[in-house]
């Protein structure tokens, strides 16, 4: 197990309790620098400064430098490099927004959840350990070039989460989280939307009780990024895309249910020739994102309102990436369960299978640090290009199989 230095951590958190939160560094946090790659025909990214994080003893801190750790590959101005579709230009010259979305069987079969039809990326990971068994899976939503009404709903914030937002030099929007890992979120320049000390950012809807009922709009995050100072362009690296797909074992279907992923969140992506996208079902239903339009005072404790009547979606991708990855146990407590937090290692190399146009290709994932982008490259050595469009990242341990 990975060990927390617990007994500064309580030493800690006693002196939070004594002094206050404010008073204990819950202050915005300030972004990754940015290191100035100038790369045309693209347009010239804004500095952005803050003091490099050098990591310690506690290996579940991140060592961060300047961003971006690696140059910027040419391409067009208006073509997205999360997705590899052209659009507007100016909806580039933002911050990614990663939002962490609840997964419970409650909230997919009553339709709450909203904005996964929008998103860039999505990355779905295994939270909390209990005994031998993970209790869910939870999702992060990765928003750039598109503004959904309504994203929820909300939940708290993982150690994973600082696999993936340094990377994208994003805003994480989420509802908390333990102690534990709060302390170390703490620990990072990383911009964390945290509900408790940014709650008119969100709204709320009481009827669907504390799994359910904390959610936001894409736009409500960029306005309260732009109030706190903190919306500006992040130049990414991004992936490779191509519209012919390399050679590959054909699959109609991909279904992760074995153990140890839970039971109640068995997950098959079946390919769709028609719309040449793979459809995502959950315990044998369909997937749905139930979007509609919301507004609200957005003050402290303020209530959604809805504006829209509801549109309901399956949540579909052009691209399924399959990551295997070491999972360790942490001594971080989650919950009132003593559930334990997970360690998902995303730095060095592994095993990927990447799905588009019906075909399955193997191949490796690879990165050096945690602000770098994945690289996927087949047997070989070769880049695998994804199909433009979204990606869904479905993230398992080393050795896990898949049912084809």
């Amino acid at each position: 197990m990975i060990r927390l230095r617990f007994q500064c951590l309580v030493q800690i958190l006693l002196t939070c309790a004594a002094l206050g939160l404010v008073a204990c560094g819950e202050r915005t946090p300030t972004p990754w620098s940015v290191q100035m790659v100038t790369v045309t025909p693209r347009p010239t990214p804004m500095p952005i400064s803050t003091p490099t994080i050098v990591v310690g003893e506690d290996p579940l801190i991140p060592a961060l430098g300047s961003f971006p750790p690696v140059p910027i590959p040419e391409r067009p101005a208006n073509i997205n490099p999360l997705t590899g579709l052209a659009t507007d230009p100016a909806l580039l010259q933002r911050r990614p927004l990663l939002v962490r979305i609840g997964n419970d069987e409650r909230v997919r079969t009553n339709f709450w959840q909203a904005g996964m039809s929008s998103t860039d990326l999505v990355f779905e990971e295994l939270i909390d350990q209990l005994g031998s068994q993970y209790i869910n899976t939870r999702l992060t939503a990765v928003f750039l070039s598109n503004d959904p009404p309504l994203v929820g709903p909300v939940r708290s914030g993982r150690l994973v989460n600082l696999q993936f937002t340094p990377m994208l030099a994003g805003a994480l929007a989420n509802a908390g989280a333990s102690d534990g890992v709060r302390w170390i979120f703490g620990k990072t320049p990383m911009i964390n939307l945290d509900e408790y000390f940014n709650m008119p950012a969100y709204c709320y809807n009481q009827s669907h009780g504390y799994i359910g009922r904390l959610y936001t709009t894409v736009p409500r995050l960029r306005e309260w990024l732009t109030q706190k100072g903190l919306e500006q362009p992040a130049p990414l690296y991004g992936f490779e895309f191509s519209d012919t797909p390399p050679a590959g074992q054909h699959v109609g279907s991909i279904t992760i249910s074995e153990p140890p992923w839970p039971k109640w969140a068995a997950v098959e992506w079946r390919y769709d020739p028609g719309a040449q996208e793979y459809l995502r079902y959950v315990t044998g239903a369909p997937h749905i994102d139930n979007s509609y339009s919301i507004t609200a005072q957005w003050g402290h404790g303020a209530d959604c309102r809805m504006t829209s009547g509801e549109t309901r979606t399956q949540v579909a991708a052009s691209n399924v990436i399959v990551l295997y990855s070491r999972h360790e146990t942490t001594t971080i407590v989650e919950d009132s369960n003593n559930a334990l937090s997970v360690y998902i290692d995303l730095v060095g190399q592994g095993d990927v299978d990447i799905f588009r146009d019906g075909i399955r290709i193997r191949g490796k994932w690879q990165r050096n640090s945690v602000q770098e982008f994945f690289t996927l490259v087949d047997e070989s050595g070769k880049p695998i290009p994804l199909k433009p469009g979204s990606t869904w990242f479905e993230i398992v341990p080393i050795g896990y199989a898949l049912n084809l």
